[in-house]
């Protein structure tokens, strides 16, 4: 049995195809997915349950994955859930969100931009690969 088996994701992305594609690789491991189109819609679930993990994307619709992890990292109660960021926002802009959210040299750009000094504690570019998702998530779930 997997040692992600019993354990829930809330897997947060605005395109379906995303939502499924993360979810069938967490089921696939035993775990549970909570899904959410929006940081909106990702509030609301976090009212009823307190996730292991959250998958987030950060370019979304109706609330930005940004603006929803800065929430959720100035909450006494959330703050602790581990984020794994997974965005494609790099090639999409040509920026790399990766060096400005780990490297110290832009902690001024990362504050602009996330409105937090909070970091994810993992990023995987989009298309994720499956073994690299389910190692980071043991890694950050692991007790």
């Amino acid at each position: 049995m997997s040692e992600l088996a019993g354990k829930t994701a809330l897997v947060v992305d605005d395109e379906d195809a995303q939502i499924e594609y993360v979810s069938a690789i967490l089921d696939d491991h035993g775990m549970q997915a909570v899904t959410a189109n929006n940081g909106i819609e990702a509030q609301e679930k976090l009212e009823q349950m307190t996730p292991d993990v959250i998958t987030l994307d950060l370019m979304m619709p109706e609330q930005s994955g940004m603006k929803f992890f800065n929430l959720i990292k100035q909450s006494e109660t959330l703050r602790d859930i581990p984020v794994i960021v997974i965005s494609g926002a790099s090639q999409v802009t040509g920026v790399d969100l990766k060096s400005i959210i780990y490297d110290d040299r832009f902690a001024e750009r990362k504050l602009k931009v996330f409105g937090t000094e909070a970091t994810p504690d993992a990023f995987l570019d989009k298309p994720v690969d499956p073994d690299e998702l389910v190692a980071t998530i043991r890694k950050l779930t692991d007790e």
